[in-house]
C-alpha cells in the first residue's frame, strides 16, 4: 500500500468519486461491500482518465477568523493502474510562488516525492516523517491527501467496511459506510466515515476518527461534470478540535490533453512556475 500521495491527493479531491451515471438498479438495498465495488467500477470505466490539470485556491481560516490565501497549480498523469505522477506548483501569494512538489507513486517499489524550494534553488526529497504535519498550513495533513487518493481502492482487508445506516447531506439521501483502516493500510485514523449518495454514488461527506473522537470533517459540493467527468469544485475541511477550517475552489479542471513524461521530470520541477 503506497501512503505518500501528496500531489495526487489533492488532485483528486477535484474529481469526489463521483460518476455519470445514475446508480445500478437495487443500489438503495446492497451493503456497503457492493456499494464501494460499484464505485470502483465507475472508476475503472465511466469517468476513467488519463491526465489532469487544475488550478484552485486554497484559504485557510484559523480558529480566530483570520484568513491566508493560496493559488495552486496541479498536474496528473497516470501510468496504468496503480502508477501516477504529479506535479504542484504555488502561483500566489509571492512567498510562496514557485514552491513545487513532484511525486512518483510506483505500482512496485517505494514512492518518491521531491520539494523545491525558490529561495534556496534547490530541491529535496520529502520523507515519510511529516505525514502527519498540515500541508502548507491547511487542515489537510500529508496522511490526509494520502488517504483521500486511496480510499476508495482499499481492499475488505485494508480496511474492513460496515454500512452503518442512511442519513441526507444537503437534501441527498446518502449510504453512511464506516472504515477501519487495518496496519496495512498505513494511516493516522482508527475509523474513517463516508457518506454515498444512494442516487449517484457520489462521496458528499467524510468523518476522521482517532482514539474514539472527531478529529476532521470533509465536505464536499458544487459537483458539476467536466466533460464526461463530473467534479467537485467545493470542498471544506474542518478541523473539530483546533476550530480552524480550509475551503478548497477548483477553477479550470481539463482532463486528458496529452501531457508529457518530461513534465513530471527533476528538471521541470527546478524550473518552476
Amino acid at each position: 500500500m503506497r501512503v505518500r500521495r501528496v500531489a495526487a491527493g489533492i488532485a483528486l479531491l477535484a474529481t469526489a468519486w463521483a460518476v455519470c451515471s445514475k446508480a445500478p438498479a437495487g443500489a438503495a438495498t446492497e451493503g456497503s461491500q457492493a456499494l464501494l465495488a460499484q464505485v470502483k467500477k465507475l472508476n475503472d470505466t465511466t469517468r476513467k482518465w488519463t491526465d489532469r490539470t487544475q488550478r484552485l485556491k486554497l484559504t485557510i481560516v484559523g480558529r480566530r477568523g483570520s484568513e491566508w490565501h493560496r493559488e495552486l497549480q496541479i498536474q496528473t498523469k497516470k501510468y496504468g493502474e496503480d502508477a501516477s505522477r504529479s506535479l504542484l506548483f504555488f502561483l500566489a501569494p509571492a512567498e510562496v510562488r514557485g514552491v513545487g512538489i513532484l511525486q512518483w507513486l510506483e505500482s512496485e517499489g517505494p514512492d518518491r516525492q521531491w520539494l523545491y524550494l525558490p529561495a534556496l534553488k534547490r530541491v529535496r526529497q520529502i520523507t515519510g516523517t511529516s505525514k502527519h504535519e498540515s500541508f502548507v498550513g491547511t487542515d489537510f495533513s500529508y496522511d490526509d491527501l494520502a488517504i483521500l487518493s486511496e480510499i476508495m481502492d482499499w481492499s475488505e482487508q485494508e480496511a474492513p467496511s460496515t454500512l452503518t445506516g442512511d442519513e441526507a447531506v444537503e437534501g441527498h439521501a446518502c449510504a453512511v459506510i464506516d472504515r477501519k483502516p487495518t496496519e496495512s493500510a498505513d494511516v493516522g485514523y482508527e475509523r474513517i466515515r463516508l457518506w454515498l449518495d444512494r442516487d449517484d454514488l457520489v462521496v458528499r461527506k467524510l468523518e476522521f476518527y482517532e482514539g474514539g473522537r472527531l478529529e476532521k470533517t470533509l465536505l464536499l459540493s458544487d459537483i458539476k461534470p467536466v466533460g464526461q467527468v463530473p467534479s467537485a469544485h467545493h470542498m471544506e475541511m474542518r478541523s473539530e478540535r483546533g476550530g480552524s477550517h480550509t475551503v478548497v475552489e477548483f477553477e479550470d479542471i481539463r482532463y486528458d490533453t496529452g501531457l508529457k513524461d518530461d513534465v513530471f521530470s527533476e528538471r521541470r520541477l527546478e524550473r518552476g512556475v
